[in-house]
């Protein structure tokens, strides 16, 4: 920001908006804008009595806070036993089924922080669809005793073998479920939706992951702002700055091309603050789940035809 945004003066703009002008009154530079999350439209979801934004909700927070996500041309992954630079995303494809089971994306994002300075947050994760469903059969097991057990493949009989699907986890250690219960055939269906929207799914929980690590929009638990209401009725009134500025597109993802090479960025009178981020495997289990339950587009039960037959 320059030297006279430093000196912003706040004003009143109608309504919950609330800006800051320069102190010559001549620009406005930053507004207060109070933004409306529906639980109904998927912007958010409660967990274990928690309200956690979804990527709908962080896009719809970014209508005020002005952050670029950007999509850096290609990522560097192991794959194949090798660090390669790959096309980003990078979905790798399962031979036997010649479906996606894992896809790679890397997002940036890019905006200006509460306080005035220039933030970029960058991300790299892998979505593997096979955990996801692994975790899956592992919670209906869990609580659902005639689907299948915990187990070895050579603890299986020859009988159990013509009815279960064992899937390994770790060395030889692996769950066996039977593919004929209903709930099974939900965890199915749930599969092959992820695998369906890959690429899609993949994108937006990395959008979601650089999004609420970035300071404009570090809103990950809204608890607070949840009025009371009727469970899927519930809104949440979130408030945040969004600043004005003179950045191009181009300049944003000429500074994000900078940050990816590591360079040192430059821009006249902006301070620009770098972040790497990093998430754990349960949090991106957390998120798909999250985003699975907000998206009931992209989730048809199939669970009938697959019980009648369908092959998968």
């Amino acid at each position: 920001m320059t030297q006279q945004q430093n000196q912003l003066v706040p004003i009143q703009m109608g309504g919950h908006l609330l800006g800051r002008m320069t102190s010559d009154g001549k620009h406005i530079e930053a507004v207060r804008g109070k933004v409306a999350l529906s639980e109904k439209q998927g912007e958010f979801v409660m967990i274990q009595e928690k309200a956690m934004t979804t990527a709908k909700g962080f896009q719809k927070l970014n209508t005020i806070a002005g952050v670029s996500i950007i999509t850096p041309s290609t990522l560097t992954a192991p794959i194949d036993g090798e660090v390669r630079e790959v096309p980003n995303p990078f979905p790798i494809i399962d031979p036997a089924s010649k479906t996606i089971s894992k896809v790679w994306v890397r997002k940036t994002a890019i905006g200006f922080s509460p306080i005035g300075n220039l933030v970029i947050t960058q991300a790299s994760l892998l979505y593997d669809i096979r955990m996801y469903f692994i975790q899956d059969l592992m919670k209906t097991v869990q609580y659902k005793a005639d689907a299948g057990r915990i187990c070895t493949l050579d603890m299986l009989d020859p009988e159990e073998r013509k009815h279960m699907r064992f899937e390994a986890f770790e060395g030889d250690l692996g769950i066996a479920v039977f593919l004929n219960n209903k709930d099974i055939l939900k965890n199915i269906n749930t599969f092959i939706n992820k695998k369906q929207f890959a690429e899609r799914n993949a994108q937006t929980i990395a959008e979601r992951l650089v999004m609420s690590k970035h300071p404009a929009l570090a809103f990950p638990y809204i608890d607070e702002y949840v009025q009371p209401g009727p469970e899927k009725q519930r809104f949440a009134n979130v408030e945040l700055w969004g600043w004005r500025h003179g950045l191009t597109r181009q300049q944003m993802e000429q500074v994000a091309q900078q940050a990816e090479r590591g360079e040192e960025i430059q821009l006249d009178g902006i301070k620009v603050v770098k972040q790497e981020v990093f998430v754990s495997e349960q949090e991106l289990v957390e998120f798909a789940n999250q985003e699975q339950e907000s998206d009931e587009y992209s989730s048809p039960d199939l669970s009938e035809e697959l019980e009648k037959g369908l092959t998968f």
